[in-house]
């Protein structure tokens, strides 16, 4: 008789749930309340429930009810913070970028900019330009005299003073480091073409022009 009671409890909770779109394994709140008077108005009289047992059972049930409520809140803030990250790096469209990468769009009107960061710690320091061949276009030397970090442009002419066609090039940078002659550290500045917002991940996605995509936690400097 008891679980005949207590089933068909479980069965308008069911019909219920099928009215507020859960599904037929999920419990929510009405449900639970119903098998929990259902349980009450049939439990043994010789043997009552325990008490601890019974608030055991709500406290079990507040805590699940309490975490859905906080993980639902979490999701809304989650949201918000995209949106608003969103509405900033639309801000950002059309605007320079420096990120970790040396390839650099060139089109073949604006110079190409980029930075060595921290470049005082070597000397004669040489900037590189390369096509997508790996040819040297041009080479120039960088004054590192000053502390801290060091910009460069790049006007768009080759060794011999004439202009190079747009396109993606390759900037290295080389110095010498305790008597010895190695390779620098460089950014190039590239236009932020588009954005791209992962729903899943939350992360940004800056497109820029080299073809590259790079997040907002990865750029450098904004020009």
């Amino acid at each position: 008789m008891q679980t005949t009671v207590i089933s068909d409890n479980f069965g308008a909770s069911q019909a219920m749930n099928s009215q507020t779109g859960k599904t037929k394994n999920e419990l929510g709140q009405q449900d639970f309340l119903a098998l929990m008077v259902a349980q009450l108005e049939h439990q043994d009289p010789t043997k009552p429930m325990d008490n601890n047992q019974f608030m055991a059972q709500m406290a079990q049930f507040s805590m699940v009810n309490g975490i859905d409520e906080l993980n639902g809140s979490f999701a809304t803030v989650a949201d918000s913070i995209m949106g608003a990250q969103g509405l900033q790096a639309a801000a950002l469209l059309d605007r320079q970028v420096i990120t970790g990468s040396n390839i650099g769009r060139y089109d073949g009107v604006q110079p190409l900019e980029g930075m060595v960061p921290n470049a005082n710690y070597a000397s004669n320091v040489e900037i590189q330009v390369r096509d997508s061949s790996g040819e040297l276009v041009r080479s120039f030397m960088l004054d590192t005299s000053v502390p801290g970090n060091r910009d460069f442009s790049w006007d768009g002419l080759n060794q011999s003073g004439q202009p190079v066609a747009a396109g993606d090039y390759q900037v290295n940078a080389v110095g010498a480091v305790s008597g010895q002659v190695q390779s620098l550290q460089v950014g190039v500045a590239n236009r932020i073409e588009s954005i791209s917002l992962n729903q899943q991940t939350q992360q940004i996605t800056l497109n820029l022009a080299n073809g590259q995509s790079a997040y907002l936690s990865d750029v450098a400097e904004y020009r």
